[in-house]
Order: structure tokens, then C-alpha cells, then sequence
């Protein structure tokens, strides 16, 4: 019920006010589908009343509003930032359609900008953290299900009439077959009070909590789904109990098919069909929620089924139909027979599983005390996962990976990373010793000389000037030594990364080679897509030009003319990939 009539204004302003309300609502373009978006409505049209109620002279008929009463709505909530901006952004949704609004109000509704409050993502959880919430999930998980079916268990042997049975367990099995067929336990004299069994059992409550799941069990079993699913947690606990067999009935099933909605989403695109199935090895152990019991921890599926089997009896004896229908167990919803089932689960269900495992609150978490909140849940998931769930991805990286602190830090240490590997290979790059004519000559006359001043062995400066360790463009002073090989083992590098490569020197005999490459590499170009011509000519072209700029003109000129047949087939094969695939 949504009464204008207590706004202090006119009543042709009452009137109105609920007009505009009844548009937004009742259309079936704009719907928000949803009661907290309708009171979010409703609370900004009363807050617009209060304004114009302290506004002189008072306006009392939509005709007289003005864009000074819009921003007079804005400055009323200035001592409130975050207040401000949902309550501005309510009324402007509510108010910019409405034909009556005149048209300098609805201008202000677009010309006044309120600054959105900073929002500060936490990002996923420690492992530390996130193992600990997952941890008690699981364990509430898990006693749920042993109590539930010790009590069937004990109600089968009591409907069997097994001899073994004692006395204690003769009159609790007689008390759960009653609950089990009547949704309620014997009453005594008194109105409201349970008979004398019943205190002897150990209570009302504890006697139905054996046969259903308590509001903390269904906040356990949906904190777990959220984690496994990757989706939202108040679409997950919305999920209905009917659900659809694409395979057919069958006794080890591989995926059922559960209708959620979102309506955020909204009314072409609120319904959606969610496949629940056992996840990949690979994938349970990235989220790191199966360390105990993977066979029903690990899939979503079997954890959907034991959920709606263990809440079979709630929903014989009402006409919920939703997968998550629990008892309540404090309050007066407890003694009601009617208002004894809740279904879903809500912020405060998770507020109280929380503090019922010693999480704090979000204020005072810390390292080692997680607040438990179902936002960062899903958040983690999806950031260990990175695969997008009732969204694009486009979305998961804009939105749910891109604002994230944990992604932004490893976002920084990755392309640090690479940075520091390409500031690397640029040094290496522009580092390949070349011995000069001059210095050639010199060192086959003072070999020892020469190697201590080219920082090699004297057998090895000897090898290379032999032409006894020649590549296909340069000379290679080790290579089993490469940097892409384990030690010792022979470089299975192409030739033209020895242009790049440490190891690397290059010598006057070389010279007529390089210069082949370096004009069949600009051959090449016009004939190749720019990405693949980058990504294999570049390097090796900007080393060349580097090396061969050690050479004077004449030097050029006769090693062109130096150029022999053999020579040149080595540059064809090089640069057609031919020696890549020997």
C-alpha cells in the first residue's frame, strides 16, 4: 500500500504524485519488477513532497513546479553524499517520462549533476579467508544432512516397528512420524503449549529441526551454491524446486536445467535457465571449495538435489514451491503452523550464520576475520574462475575484474613482468658484440690478447674466427648455454632469434649474409600481414640495421658483390622457414 495522502502538500499535488508513480510501476516497458525498487520510487516522491512542502510560496499544482525546486530536492541532501545521489537518481527516473512535469523541471532533472560516490571494491578473498567461510559452509552443509537423515532413518525403524528400539527412541520416533504426517507435534493442555513428550525430546524445536533444514542450514547450502555457480546470491536463493531433465529421468544425472530471474536485468531479458552440473577437476580445485567430500562439495548439481531433498516436508505442508523452504526457530514464527516456513534467504539469515560462526562484521574484519559477505563471494569465484556467468564478458572485465584491488594487484605484477622480460631482451638486443675488421686482424695475431679483451676463452675467440661456430647469420660463442634451453642442452631457437640472442657475435665474414637477410626481410613485407610481419621480422630487422651500421660503405659494396649462390639459398631457406622445420 502506498498512501500519497500523508505527503503534507496539496491535495491536486498528492494527486499527481501518485500518477507518477502509477506510470513508473504499472508500465509494462518500465516495470522495476521488483517491491524494494518500488519503495525506492515511492521514497523519492515523498522526499520531493517534504521539499516542496518547505518551499515559498508553496507550489499546489504540477503546472507551478520549476527547476529551482528540483535543485532545491538536490541541496536538501548535501550533508549526505551517498543519500544524494540514490535519492537524485530515483526522482529523475520516476519524474523525466511524466507528461504533466513542465519542461523547465524536466530540463534541470538532466542539467544538475551529482558526483557519484566513490565506491571501494574489496576485491576477492585471502585464501586464508575465503577457505575459512568455505570451510563452515561445508560443515553446516554436511551436519544438516547427517541429522536430517539420522532422523529418517530413526523414523523408518519406528514405522517398522524394529524391537531394537528403546524407550527414548520408541517415543521420539512417534513424535517425528506425527510431525513428518502433520507438519505439527502434540499439544498439551494449555493453548499454544506442547505436551509433556514433546520437553521430554528435547523440544519443539530441536524435534523439527531433525526433519528440516534451519534458516542458518539454507544460508550455508546457498553461500556454497554462490561459490560453485559463480552466480548472484539473491538469484540463487529465489530458485524454484521445479526443475527440467534435458536427458530424461535417468540415476546418475549429468545436468538439470533451474529457472532463476533477475529482474535488474529486466522485463524482455529477467528470465534466464541455469545449467547446474558437476564441475571440471580442473575448476573445483581452482575455486577451492571441494577439500572435503568432493563428490557432493565440487557439484553444484548434487548439492541442488540433496537441497531439495532435505526439503521435501516443508513443502508437502505448505504451498511454497521455492528450492531454499526452512523452519524458522526463534520468534513466534516457530509456534504458528502457518508462518513456521520461510523461504528463500535473506541478508539477515547470512548476518546471523556469520555471527553464529564468530565472522565479524564488515567493519571489524581483517586479515584472518573475514566478514562474510555474498558480493565478495561471487567476486572471488568469478576472479578465480574468470569466466563470465549471467553476464558478458565484456561485463566480467569491466565490472567485476577491472575495479578489483587483488586483479589490479596481480595486473601490475604481470605486466611488470613482462615489462622487465622486454627492457631485457631490448639490451640484449642492441648488445651483440661485433669485431670489426680491424680487431679481426689483431686478435689472429694476439689471440690471447684479443679474448681477454672480448671477454672469451682464447679456444673459443679461435672457433669463431675460424668460422667453426657460424649460425646462419651470426657466430654462437655456446650453444649449450641458450637462454630458451635447460642447461646443457643443444639451442632448438630459429636462427633469426640469434640476432637477439646473448650469445651472440657477429664478424666481417658475416656481413655478405646479413646484408641478403636484411633486404629479404624488406622484401617480405608488402607481402605478409603486418602482425605476422612484426612478430617474426622485426627484431632480427632492427638488429641487422644495428650491426651492419658498424661497417663502412665500401665494406657493404664488396660483400654484396661477395655473394655467392649457396649463400643466398641459406637466405631463402632462412626466411621461408625452411631451416625452422629441419
Amino acid at each position: 500500500m502506498y498512501d500519497f495522502s500523508t505527503c503534507e502538500v496539496s491535495p491536486e499535488l498528492q494527486q499527481w504524485l501518485a500518477r507518477c508513480f502509477s506510470r513508473r510501476v504499472g508500465s509494462a516497458r518500465t516495470s522495476p519488477k521488483g517491491l524494494r525498487a518500488a519503495n525506492g520510487h515511492f521514497d523519492a516522491l515523498r522526499g520531493f513532497a517534504r521539499v516542496l512542502k518547505q518551499c515559498r510560496p508553496q507550489p499546489t499544482c504540477p503546472q507551478e513546479l520549476a527547476g529551482a525546486h528540483i535543485r532545491t530536492f538536490v541541496k536538501s541532501y548535501e550533508d549526505r553524499p551517498k543519500r544524494q545521489y540514490s535519492a537524485f537518481k530515483r526522482l529523475r527516473t520516476v519524474l523525466r517520462d511524466d507528461p504533466e512535469l513542465p519542461e523547465e523541471a524536466r530540463q534541470s532533472l538532466f542539467e544538475v549533476r551529482v558526483k557519484k560516490p566513490e565506491e571501494v571494491n574489496p576485491g576477492a578473498y585471502e585464501d586464508e579467508d575465503w577457505q575459512a567461510i568455505m570451510t563452515a559452509a561445508r560443515r553446516d552443509v554436511r551436519l544438516a544432512r547427517e541429522r536430517i537423515e539420522a532422523a529418517r532413518r530413526l523414523l523408518a525403524r519406528w514405522r517398522n516397528a524394529d524391537p531394537d528400539l528403546s524407550r527414548q527412541e520408541m517415543e521420539e520416533g512417534g513424535l517425528l512420524d506425527r510431525f513428518d504426517r502433520t507438519a505439527d507435534l502434540p499439544r498439551g493442555p494449555r493453548l499454544g503449549d506442547y505436551s509433556r513428550a514433546v520437553q521430554r525430546c528435547g523440544g519443539s524445536r530441536r524435534l523439527m529441526a531433525k526433519l528440516c533444514l534451519t534458516r542458518s542450514d539454507a544460508a550455508a547450502f546457498c553461500i556454497l551454491l554462490t561459490a560453485l555457480t559463480q552466480e548472484n546470491f539473491g538469484t540463487i536463493a529465489n530458485w524454484p524446486a521445479a526443475h527440467f531433465h534435458p536427458e530424461g529421468a535417468r540415476d546418475e544425472e549429468r545436468v538439470v536445467l533451474v529457472e532463476e530471474s533477475k529482474p535488474r536485468r529486466g522485463p524482455e531479458r529477467e528470465h534466464m535457465v541455469a545449467a547446474l552440473e558437476h564441475l571440471p577437476e580442473d575448476v573445483a580445485d581452482l575455486l577451492g571449495v571441494g577439500a572435503d567430500e568432493p563428490r557432493l562439495m565440487r557439484s553444484p548439481l548434487r548439492l541442488y538435489a540433496l537441497l531439495l531433498s532435505l526439503t521435501d516436508l516443508p513443502r508437502r505442508h505448505s504451498v511454497e514451491r521455492s528450492a531454499f523452504v526452512s523452519l524458522y526457530l526463534t520468534g513466534s514464527q516457530a509456534g504458528r503452523q502457518a508462518d513456521r516456513w520461510g523461504t528463500g534467504v535473506g541478508a539477515h539469515d547470512v548476518l546471523r550464520w556469520a555471527r553464529e560462526h564468530g565472522f565479524p562484521a564488515a567493519r571489524h574484519a581483517g586479515p584472518g576475520r573475514p566478514g562474510v559477505d555474498v558480493v565478495r563471494i561471487r567476486q572471488t569465484a568469478l576472479e578465480r574462475r574468470q569466466h563470465p556467468v549471467a553476464h558478458s564478458r565484456r561485463t566480467l572485465n569491466d565490472v567485476y575484474l577491472k575495479g578489483s584491488g587483488t586483479v589490479q594487484v596481480d595486473s601490475r605484477k604481470v605486466v611488470g613482468a613482462a615489462l622487465r622480460q622486454e627492457v631485457a631482451k631490448a639490451r640484449v638486443i642492441q648488445s651483440v658484440p661485433v669485431f670489426t675488421t680491424e680487431f679481426v686482424a689483431w686478435a689472429r695475431e694476439n689471440l690471447g690478447e684479443a679474448a681477454a679483451q672480448a671477454g672469451l676463452e682464447p679456444r673459443t675467440l679461435k672457433d669463431l674466427l675460424d668460422a667453426q661456430r657460424d649460425t646462419a647469420t651470426v657466430a654462437c660463442t655456446d650453444h649449450l648455454a641458450s637462454p630458451v634451453a635447460e642447461p646443457g642442452q643443444p639451442c632448438p631457437a630459429s636462427f633469426l632469434q640469434c640476432l637477439t640472442c646473448e650469445n651472440a657475435r657477429t664478424l666481417p665474414h658475416h656481413l655478405p649474409v646479413q646484408l641478403a637477410v636484411r633486404d629479404g626481410i624488406r622484401q617480405r613485407r608488402p607481402h605478409l600481414d603486418p602482425p605476422v610481419w612484426r612478430a617474426r621480422f622485426l627484431a632480427p630487422l632492427q638488429q641487422l640495421d644495428e650491426i651492419i651500421g658498424h661497417f663502412t660503405d665500401a665494406e657493404h659494396e664488396q660483400a654484396r658483390a661477395g655473394l655467392d649462390v649457396g649463400q643466398q639459398r641459406l637466405v631463402n631457406d632462412l626466411l621461408d622457414g625452411r631451416w625452422d622445420l629441419r
